[in-house]
């Protein structure tokens, strides 16, 4: 008989972890990566500094302190100094705090606090794209201007130089410094952050009005154009569930302040238009039943992808109405991911259970995010439906307008020239052909859509030209013999059916029939 097998608990056995006693180095060069890797898209530091920018704004109108202007950001390009100016009227930062909250890196006093930075990182964005950044500010009360400056040349020598043994801390006492500055013109109250000696990148992005125009207005939670029709709804709905009001950003270009990407009108070309009809709005639930999400979804004709150099496309992800990620960053939710560059819309986070990463690029992976990618699908299997019932829908339109055309010319056509019974026959049938065919198309219209109204209404128009359609009588043929009637009229119909126009077609028949009359009369 076998001997009974006593289990042993190996857990019991095992030593007890302990923490660690070694001191923890934090190395010199995580201030490069902060300040150089970490961000993929240059044009990605406007983003962080108006997000920060935005959080001032929005503290200042918590504690009631008030404005002297409407409340803001602008933004400032010197050209021929190659500097960046971006200045708010936010809560500003008090002078006895300054210099320590702009040098502590990765520790922020917004965590918890509902706003929409809270890493600590994105102040030092711009670092890696200039030589030197500097921040400047007051609050009201304070007669002078704090003012610290991160020499950037100085820091990349000594992240290169393998001799420089200091750590972190020592590294930005090294190459930060502090100075108060008189009042003079600024604000009583304003945080400002510049860029000086900026890189120049591909095209000069960073100092390219245009691009940077169109950036933010991607990007950042700037009002909608008055002329965009369902502006004023949208931001009702968002108002409702506690989104706050956009800000006023201006760059200083002369060309006033920037305003959302959205617009009625789709331009793919300029023959080639398409318009926003109307909004589907969009509410979804996270596992607790709680509201995880809220959005808008244009409607339009989805003609195609929508030009890049528009800024338009893509349903966006935002978070605290600032985007998190790109216009294609629902593209793999997409049956095919092609499809979510034909749509236009927002849907904004509200749970604060999902969280963008630190590059805000995406969202940190968790159960509640997954839960929201798998409501999305749902809605982009739906839309890529639309989309394939579209597509056939153009297509059975461009068979109607072009058997519409056809017959119409050939119409138009009928009641000018003067032509022989044979000939006259064979166009008649033609004419009815291509009528058919449009009629057949009409009929898998749904006959209350616009399409399906207005297709119907053109062919009721040529169907009664064809029923009154007349021929000028020109019989210049002699009589001829049943035995040759038929394949006369099947080559001219041939004839008609093949020819580049109708004219052309007339014309070739009627001198077949000029050479059969001679023949006959020779």
């Amino acid at each position: 008989m076998l001997a009974a097998i006593e289990q042993v608990n190996i857990s019991r056995l095992a030593p007890k972890p302990k923490p660690i006693q070694e001191e923890v180095a934090v190395g010199k060069d995580i201030l490069e990566l902060l300040a150089g890797s970490m961000y993929i898209d240059p044009l990605n530091i406007y983003r962080e500094y108006i997000q920060n920018a935005a959080d001032a704004i929005d503290l200042a109108q918590d504690n009631a302190l008030g404005f002297e202007e409407k409340p803001g950001i602008q933004i400032e390009f010197d050209h021929v100094e190659r500097v960046i100016r971006i200045r708010d009227n936010g809560i500003g930062i008090p002078a006895n705090e300054f210099v320590k909250r702009l040098t502590t890196i990765g520790a922020s006093q917004k965590r918890g606090k509902n706003l929409r930075g809270f890493r600590g990182v994105g102040r030092l964005s711009g670092l890696g794209y200039c030589q030197e950044l500097i921040f400047r500010g007051r609050v009201k009360g304070e007669s002078k201007i704090t003012e610290i400056r991160w020499n950037g040349r100085l820091l990349r020598d000594k992240l290169r130089d393998p001799a420089y043994i200091g750590d972190l801390n020592a590294l930005v006492k090294d190459v930060v410094t502090e100075v108060k500055l008189a009042a003079d013109d600024y604000p009583a109250r304003f945080f400002e952050v510049e860029l000086r000696k900026v890189a120049r990148l591909r095209n000069d992005i960073l100092l390219n009005e245009e691009v940077v125009r169109s950036y933010i207005s991607q990007i950042a939670p700037v009002p909608f154009m008055s002329t965009f029709s369902f502006g004023e709804k949208i931001m009702d709905e968002l108002a409702a569930i506690g989104i706050r009001p956009p800000i006023h950003i201006e760059l200083l270009d002369g060309k006033g302040g920037i305003f959302h990407r959205v617009q009625d009108e789709i331009l793919f070309s300029a023959t080639q238009v398409d318009k926003i009809e109307g909004i589907e709005f969009v509410n979804i639930l996270g596992t607790d039943g709680e509201p995880c999400a809220f959005g808008w979804i244009a409607n339009h004709s989805y003609m195609g992808a929508v030009p890049k150099k528009m800024g338009l496309g893509g349903i966006r992800l935002r978070i605290g109405n600032i985007q998190v990620g790109d216009e294609m960053i629902l593209a793999p939710l997409f049956p095919e991911s092609r499809f979510a560059s034909w749509t236009i819309g927002e849907i904004h986070i509200i749970s604060s259970k999902i969280m963008p990463n630190s590059r805000r690029d995406d969202f940190e992976p968790s159960i509640f995010y997954a839960h929201l990618q798998n409501e999305l699908i749902l809605k982009a299997k739906s839309i890529a439906q639309r989309i394939r019932e579209n597509s056939n829908l153009r297509n059975q339109l461009n068979i109607i307008r072009q058997n519409f055309e056809n017959a119409e010319e050939w119409l138009n056509i009928a009641s000018e020239r003067d032509l022989p019974t044979v000939i006259s026959e064979n166009f008649t049938a033609l004419v009815k052909n291509r009528l058919a065919k449009a009629t057949k198309e009409v009929l898998k219209i749904a006959p209350e859509t616009k399409e399906g109204i207005n297709s119907r209404a053109q062919l009721d128009i040529l169907t009664n030209k064809f029923n009154e359609m007349t021929f000028n009588k020109n019989e210049i043929t002699p009589a001829i013999s049943t035995k040759f009637a038929k394949p006369i009229s099947i080559a001219m119909r041939t004839i008609l059916l093949n020819a580049k126009s109708p004219n052309l077609g007339i014309d070739l028949c009627l001198e077949v029939l000029s050479e059969i009359k001679n023949d006959s009369e020779n």
